[in-house]
């Protein structure tokens, strides 16, 4: 199928595929719940290097042949990035405004029902897939021409759909998409905009799970030194009573080696905490589930831990046999047989 609203010149259906499984690569594919370690995320695996403090450097022959070699490989990524990514993604954004325009112009045509109706007729009869009449021309040529999974059709489908609120063209599409950072982008900006328009809390939960994380690490931490000097209190008062706060911030002038000079040490207050904390744990997932697996995770080790205080094992033990907060809820298709609803 020719599709020519100006945003591509080539066959368009034939790759849909190849397209949407190419984008689908960098997406996040789940983890082992319940293996999953946060410490990834805030804290230097073994042998990771370190910027300062890391005594005197050594160089390792073996080691220097290693690193010219990944540097070389890095040069491929980058050659890679260009090649393949940055023109697939090209390619898929040109896709998708065709898609928007086909779809326009169907909504537009006198003959729509038929139309649509012919199109839904083809996917029941050539994929199995069931359409409810009434569904948006949108929705149904995206099924039609991206044979991929659920997830990906839902994606592309949300995308359309705000560029046709925001009034777009079919030509001023792709620059569009790109702008803003990409199909995956654009939805979970919007979504987060639903989300703060609906009062959702799901931000203050992710906040306390990192908070959570960073006190267990503080409590179970080997590393501890006294600290004589004043701690400057920078939140606020609330019935003539500091915030309640976690953590002291300690501002350090680094001399050389592993030598530092402290500067002050800084009480933010809960507020300004909960920022920082948000910042340090921004590379933690968004998913709630996640997160508090992760979290949980953690206090199993700490509860196995025979190095621990037995208070704080037992502590975590009793807060284990509590149950999850944000467990996904399982969905039991009622049908053995797939079928694809209105997303």
């Amino acid at each position: 199928m020719q599709l020519s609203n100006g945003a591509i010149k080539v066959k368009a259906a034939s790759s849909a595929s190849a397209l949407a499984a190419k984008a689908e690569e960098a997406e996040f594919e789940g983890v082992d719940l319940e293996t999953f370690d946060l410490s990834a995320f805030v804290a230097p695996k073994p042998g990771a290097i370190a910027v300062r403090g890391a005594g005197k450097e050594i160089k390792n022959p073996e080691v220097e042949k290693f690193l010219t070699e990944s540097a070389e490989l890095l040069a491929l990524g980058e050659k890679y990035e260009i090649d393949v990514v940055e023109r697939g993604h090209k390619a898929l954004y040109d896709l998708l405004a065709s898609i928007y325009g086909l779809s326009q112009r169907i909504e537009q045509n006198a003959q729509r029902d038929n139309i649509l109706e012919a199109i839904r007729k083809e996917l029941k009869e050539t994929r199995d897939i069931s359409i409810k009449t009434g569904t948006p021309a949108i929705a149904v040529m995206v099924k039609y021409v991206v044979r991929s999974d659920k997830t990906t059709i839902s994606r592309y489908t949300k995308v359309l759909t705000i560029a046709q609120q925001e009034n777009l063209s079919p030509a001023d599409l792709p620059a569009y998409i790109a702008r803003r950072g990409g199909v995956t982008q654009i939805q979970d900006v919007e979504s987060a905009a639903l989300a703060k328009k609906t009062g959702d809390k799901s931000s203050k939960d992710r906040t306390a799970l990192i908070r959570e994380y960073f006190e267990l690490m503080g409590a179970t931490s080997k590393m501890d030194f006294e600290f004589g000097g004043n701690v400057i209190f920078h939140g606020e008062e609330k019935d003539g009573k500091p915030e309640a706060s976690s953590f002291c911030v300690f501002v350090a002038h680094h001399v050389s080696g592993d030598q530092y000079k402290i500067i002050s040490a800084n009480d933010l207050g809960k507020g300004f905490e909960d920022s920082l904390v948000k910042y340090l744990g921004k590379a933690m997932p968004s998913d709630l589930t996640a997160l508090e697996h992760g979290v949980r995770n953690f206090k199993k080790r700490i509860a196995a831990d025979s190095s621990q205080p037995e208070s704080i094992r037992r502590k975590m033990k009793e807060q284990l046999a509590e149950p999850l907060k944000h467990a996904k809820v399982e969905v039991i298709e009622a049908e053995a047989k797939f079928k694809e609803d209105d997303e």
